[in-house]
């Protein structure tokens, strides 16, 4: 009995290997936007910490000037890097989208040929019993008929 090849198993396997690099992909912006989220809070909580610090100082009755505005002007920066990560998320989030829309079309494609590939194997086997199936009944034929003869 012949063995099924699927003949466009380079197809499959060039859809399979597109799917990965797409699961590869999608797991590595997941990753990123996990870092932003960590970087974010404590770009967050250290910008807290500043204002914190501020209203120390100034509980004290003492006020510094130059130590409030310092503070000040340092959570501006925080402020202005929690924006940039911000937006970071927001250039992140896009990715992500896109790449779930290819990954799942990637899904959608090897999915199909997978569908093909079964039946076209499922034809294959059905034609491989058939002629099975006749070469018996010829086989079975030729025996009856060599029986009637002697």
């Amino acid at each position: 009995m012949k063995k099924y090849v699927f003949q466009f198993e380079s197809v499959l396997k060039m859809r399979r290997h597109k799917r990965s690099l797409c699961r590869q992909l999608l797991g590595e912006i997941l990753h990123t936007d996990q870092r932003l989220v960590e970087q974010k809070q404590k770009l967050e909580q250290s910008r807290k910490e500043q204002f914190q610090e501020i209203r120390l100082r100034q509980a004290k009755g003492v006020v510094d000037i130059d130590g409030a505005t310092s503070l000040r002007f340092y959570a501006g920066q925080l402020q202005a890097q929690i924006q940039a990560v911000i937006a970071n998320r927001k250039l992140v989030e896009k990715q992500i989208v896109l790449c779930k829309q290819t990954l799942a079309r990637s899904e959608q494609d090897v999915k199909a040929m997978e569908k093909l590939s079964d039946k076209y194997r499922d034809q294959f086997h059905y034609e491989q019993n058939r002629k099975e199936s006749l070469e018996l009944e010829e086989t079975w034929s030729a025996t009856q008929q060599t029986g009637v003869a002697r």
